[in-house]
């Protein structure tokens, strides 16, 4: 049995191994489905295999293939509050990485997705995607990519503004943030913030500083008055999770970034895609949080000139949606009843100082409010 659901058999492998390597008379040896483990907090996946072989004459192939569906398949979906859920599994937009493909929207010089091969529609909101398996370059990510990547980000976002006269407008419609800020900050982090035996506990206590807790909270009553004032910002169709996991650097050379897992439809603010961008990989404790001061300002200043708008403006847009978006999460109270090992504590260590980071650029930029953008008088958030 495979991971996944769908015709996979010889004569589907076969059609799509032909298009993959681009000769029609190509025929299939040996092949076999490898399982990829993937992270079971997004809800639209339901399953990631690669089906690898090689051909009759000793070519190897590898074609990556993602079962996407409805929420109600997701695993995780019980947590989701009961008074909540049917809501949530209506709109929740399980088909974003599909339509990313058919959409029709261009993208920069530099950005492209990976090919696009078969579709099949298994229907009851199901659908299996065979893709392009990027070859990934062993390149890692130095300031300079940062900066390429956010730059790419900001034309990205200057080419799919949403406007009732552009292209962008028919495909704008999407949840934005304030349903995630209603339903995953307020009944699913927030009380994790609140109580005080979360601060108590050892790996929380050891690395957190004595005024986070106040300071994350300070911010959660912010919160509406953030919404209201990235609701006057330029508004733009995104990518949805551009962390730098997401963007694959291609070993052919054939892009600067393999942009994969397009998730957020919708009209977002400028500068949304920066939060992934910069917090991606120190949520999985793989950037020093001192570095966070020098990515911060490498990408908005990269995006901003992407973009061609008013720097301050896509400064708030960011500090606004990592607040938002990234800020209540970065402690990982998901964690906090597993086993204590040196990882885990290493892990709380990165993440409460990326908490303490993200605490301090939102009460930087607080107090922004839609009065303020609506006038001359833009709130900027910077680097100290």
């Amino acid at each position: 049995m495979t991971q996944f659901d769908g015709p996979v058999n010889d004569a589907a492998v076969s059609q799509v191994v032909r298009t993959a390597v681009g000769r029609e008379d190509a025929e299939i040896g040996d092949w076999y489905v490898e399982p990829v483990n993937y992270h079971s907090l997004t809800p639209s996946t339901i399953s990631l295999s690669r089906v690898r072989g090689t051909t009759t004459w000793g070519e190897s192939w590898s074609l990556f293939v993602k079962s996407i569906g409805s929420a109600r398949y997701w695993p995780l979906i019980s947590e989701v509050p009961e008074q909540m859920r049917e809501e949530f599994i209506a709109t929740f937009p399980w088909r974003a990485e599909l339509d990313a493909h058919t959409c029709g929207l261009p993208l920069p010089d530099g950005l492209r997705l990976p090919r696009l091969f078969r579709v099949d529609d298994l229907g009851d909101e199901r659908v299996v995607l065979w893709m392009e398996d990027v070859r990934v370059a062993p390149q890692g990510w130095a300031l300079p990519r940062y900066r390429t990547a956010a730059r790419l980000l900001g034309r990205l976002a200057a080419m799919r503004q949403v406007t009732e006269s552009s292209p962008a407008y028919q495909a704008s419609a999407g949840p934005g943030l304030r349903p995630y800020c209603a339903g995953r900050v307020e009944h699913g982090l927030l009380p994790i913030l609140r109580n005080p035996a979360t601060w108590e506990h050892p790996l929380v206590a050891r690395h957190a500083d004595p005024g986070l807790r106040e300071d994350l909270l300070a911010l959660a009553e912010r919160i509406p008055a953030l919404l209201d004032a990235l609701d006057l910002l330029p508004q733009t169709l995104v990518h949805g999770d551009a962390c730098p996991q997401n963007l694959l650097i291609p070993a052919d050379g054939s892009a600067e970034f393999v942009a994969i897992d397009w998730s957020w439809p919708g009209a977002y603010p400028i500068g949304f895609d920066l939060a992934q961008l910069l917090v991606g990989l120190a949520q999985a404790g793989e950037t020093e949080p001192d570095d966070l001061p020098a990515i911060h300002a490498a990408i908005v200043a990269a995006y901003a000139e992407g973009f061609g708008g008013d720097p301050g403006q896509v400064a708030f847009g960011h500090a606004a949606t990592v607040v938002l978006r990234c800020g209540f999460s970065a402690l990982p109270g998901e964690l906090l009843e597993h086993e204590p090992t040196p990882a885990l504590d290493e892990l709380f260590r990165k993440r409460m100082k990326l908490a303490r980071f993200i605490a301090d650029l939102g009460l930087r930029c607080g107090q922004g409010s839609a009065r303020s953008l609506s006038g001359n008088d833009r709130p900027i958030a910077t680097s100290k």
